[in-house]
């Protein structure tokens, strides 16, 4: 048995399909098929089970499978520890919602680029519903996306958690003083789409004290929401931060209410063994980008800017990160 019998059956077993696995280690279906096909002749066993559109593995498949992830696993470690950082190619697909495009991740592109040239870094930019999605069915390799990950195919770390508060527009008339869930459900909400994590995490607060609002609009853009908040047009549940220009202009108001609103927690997936080492390095260097400051409103501010300073804010959150690699 050899490297690329173990690496065959560990992505066939990940991604559902000799096809998929195919593609992922860009290489052909009838290769992947010959190497399987090889390690069974060589056990003598059935790894497989063809039957249907979706392979899965058989009992002695998922026995194979343990093996076949500790020598992905050390394969990584090698490659990682031993080899030089212009040996190091690959192509790492990274999943990043629109707060992080606009703010971190141009200057993670530029350090990987000095850092490990060899390394391409394919990223993709979307909600965090559809690049958890996209985890799932093996599309992406690293991702950072808000809400919780329950999947057993993937590890997700903590990076912190975003405060949020109800927003509004003083034309709204909302009465002054501490509110209660009731009394902000009898007007017209924001926050983001159904499905969405936001939008889960704004209903259990209203159903906590049992009510639910009379209309509740859906919105995935962060500067739209907040936009549609300053017209009138409802409360909108956001970051404080990235509205930090229209508290200050008056635009808008805090809702003091009786209890806190939900906060949105921020976490970094990955495939936590058999990803490949150039994952394994740009998952290590985002959270470590992320994490020189002090928290994730840092990046939730740069999300209210204008289009004209926009440039100046990126320099202004980060100052000379990339000087200090």
């Amino acid at each position: 048995m050899n490297f690329r019998q173990f690496e065959a059956l560990y992505w066939i077993a990940r991604l559902g399909s000799f096809h998929a696995a195919a593609r992922h280690l860009h290489t052909s279906q009838p290769a992947i098929s010959a190497r399987i096909r090889e390690m069974e002749q060589q056990l003598g066993v059935t790894l497989f089970d063809r039957s249907e559109r979706k392979v899965r593995p058989t009992p002695k498949g998922h026995e194979m499978l343990r093996y076949a992830a500790q020598v992905m696993a050390i394969a990584a470690e090698i490659q990682q520890r031993v080899g030089t950082r212009e040996a190091l190619t690959g192509r790492v697909r990274l999943g990043v919602p629109s707060i992080s495009a606009l703010t971190w991740l141009p200057h993670l592109l530029r350090r990987v680029a000095r850092t490990y040239p060899g390394l391409i870094v394919e990223f993709t930019v979307d909600s965090s519903e559809i690049l958890d999605e996209q985890m799932q069915h093996g599309l992406l390799d690293v991702a950072v996306l808000a809400g919780p990950v329950a999947s057993p195919k993937v590890t997700a770390e903590s990076l912190g958690r975003v405060a949020l508060a109800w927003l509004c527009s003083p034309r709204l008339d909302l009465p002054l003083g501490t509110l209660g869930a009731a009394d902000i459900a009898l007007w017209p909400v924001i926050t983001d789409r159904a499905g969405a994590h936001l939008h889960g995490a704004a209903m259990d607060w209203f159903r906590a004290e049992g009510v639910e609002p009379a209309r509740h609009h859906g919105c995935s853009s962060l500067p739209t929401r907040i936009q549609l908040a300053v017209r009138g047009v409802g409360i909108a549940l956001a970051s404080p931060s990235a509205a930090s220009r229209e508290l200050a202009h008056g635009t808008l108001r805090l809702v003091e209410t009786t209890r806190p609103p939900p906060s949105l927690e921020y976490v970094i997936a990955y495939t936590a063994v058999g990803l490949e080492p150039g994952g394994r390095l740009v998952a290590e260097m985002a959270k470590a980008l992320i994490a020189q400051k002090p928290d994730l409103q840092a990046y939730y501010s740069a999300a209210g800017i204008d289009d004209d300073n926009a440039n100046l804010s990126n320099g202004d959150i980060f100052g000379d990160i990339d000087n200090n690699a």
